[in-house]
């Protein structure tokens, strides 16, 4: 068993990282739109408003429809709600290769 629950279920390399990425950066958004709507008081169609979608995509954002969002549009959508979005990068240890590490998500106002 990896690290990866993407590996796991027989992706390739190149797809388990990519959907490892998604899925983390889709479930930052997911937390920021609950947070919006218990902090700021908002309902799904006041959500859609600020991020520019309708009611219905904030649903399927809500109950996990990762595979109908591009990473592009979850990033977009983030940073309509307020959130800056960190990517860093640095070299593998030359006894393996390159992967994809995500630390711990942290939203402010959390």
């Amino acid at each position: 068993m990896s690290k990866n629950v993407f590996a796991d279920l027989g992706f390739n390399e190149e797809e388990a990282a990519g959907l490892k990425l998604k899925s983390y950066l889709f479930m930052s958004l997911q937390e920021a739109i609950k947070n919006s709507m218990k902090k700021d008081g908002m309902n799904q169609t006041e959500v859609a408003v600020v991020i520019g979608a309708d009611q219905a995509k904030v649903s399927k954002i809500l109950k996990g429809k990762l595979d109908e969002f591009s990473i592009e549009r979850v990033t977009e959508y983030m940073q309509k709600l307020g959130y800056d979005i960190h990517i860093s990068t640095t070299p593998a240890p030359k006894e393996r290769a390159g992967c994809v590490v995500m630390d711990k998500r942290e939203l402010a106002g959390v």
